[in-house]
């Protein structure tokens, strides 16, 4: 089976500088929403041209308005709403604070969070693009719920409104997303975990099989990878900072990999150091050995919103040389 090696970003941008200061300014009185969106669809069209002229093949928007993963959705559905002072929790082991969302009624999608930006995306990109989604169990599992009588009721009706989402934008995306760390998290117990990978496939029956990628970050997936070849998705996404190349290579040959896609966090999403290119492609390709699929998407382990924007180029450039040596490496050993 011959693989298409394509870049992948993985979700998430730096804010320009001058994005930070029209932020600043609307929330200090001196610009007004409008003026507000006109610079956030300027800044977002340049965050798009920046991945295209660093040879980025599967695009995202950047979610410029994002300040983390859940905030958008709890602030636009019914049956969530946000602190208005405090609610801050620590993400995983990051030095970063996500606004945890409070439960009080039933969910329900009330104006389009992915729509607009999605749009802008497919207007100006005439790539491949992307849309990136929490997991079910993960937003489950980052909110306080007061209304839903158990943990699988709130994951049904999470289930249902990412659906509602992705479903304005299937005319928009080629690639779906889903950013499940729980699913690798070893504090959540196994019986969850079936959880998440039975709403993942009711997620999958909803949308469209064909585009999801269930991205898993911060730990390796050994424990759980005989879970997770029961989704009904299009590939998995491992983190191959924090999984050890060899024992990932390992994993894949005990179990197999049933998957069309591999999408390979190879590059540091947290840290500003550059990844060496001869040593990751030497690992790379030993991987491949053990797998063979339709696609190999190599990104960012994580979400590149947390890195300067001052070094957001040079880890996108270094991706893009990572696999243009990749692709000569397979040709070279092909000839």
């Amino acid at each position: 089976m011959k693989t298409k090696i394509l870049t992948s970003h993985s979700g998430g941008y730096p804010r320009p500088p001058e994005w930070r200061k029209s932020i600043d300014a609307y929330q200090a009185g001196k610009i007004d929403y409008k003026a507000l969106m006109r610079n956030w669809e300027l800044q977002t069209s340049s965050v798009i041209f920046e991945q295209m002229e660093e040879n980025i093949d599967i695009l995202t928007s950047g979610n410029l308005f994002w300040d983390d993963l859940f905030r958008p959705f709890a602030k636009a559905w019914d049956g969530m709403e946000l602190p208005e002072v405090g609610g801050y929790y620590r993400f995983y082991e990051l030095n970063f604070y996500y606004k945890r969302a409070i439960v009080n009624g039933e969910i329900r999608p009330t104006y389009p969070v992915l729509y607009h930006e999605q749009k802008l995306l497919k207007e100006l990109n005439g790539r491949s693009s992307k849309v990136v989604v929490p997991g079910p169990l993960t937003f489950a599992l980052h909110v306080e719920n007061k209304y839903y009588p158990n943990i699988k009721s709130l994951l049904r009706d999470i289930t249902l409104a990412l659906a509602t989402e992705l479903e304005m934008v299937k005319d928009f995306v080629d690639y779906i997303q889903v950013d499940e760390p729980a699913l690798v998290d070893p504090e959540v117990n196994d019986e969850l975990k079936g959880l998440a990978i039975h709403f993942i496939n009711e997620l999958s029956a909803l949308t469209d099989e064909k585009k999801i990628i269930v991205k898993t970050y911060f730990k390796p997936a050994t424990d759980i990878y005989h879970l997770i070849e029961d989704l009904e998705v299009s590939g998995i996404g491992f983190d191959a900072v924090s999984w050890n190349y060899e024992d990932m290579k390992e994993t894949v040959s005990e179990y197999g990999y049933p998957f069309d896609v591999l999408d390979l966090g190879i590059g540091d999403a947290l840290n500003v150091r550059l990844e060496p290119v001869e040593e990751t492609v030497g690992k790379v390709i030993g991987l491949m050995d053990e797998i063979k699929v339709k696609e190999l998407h190599i990104s960012h382990n994580y979400r590149l919103d947390l890195l300067p924007y001052s070094h957001i180029r040079k880890k996108l450039r270094r991706l893009s040389e990572i696999v243009i040596n990749l692709r000569r490496r397979i040709l070279e050993e092909v000839e």
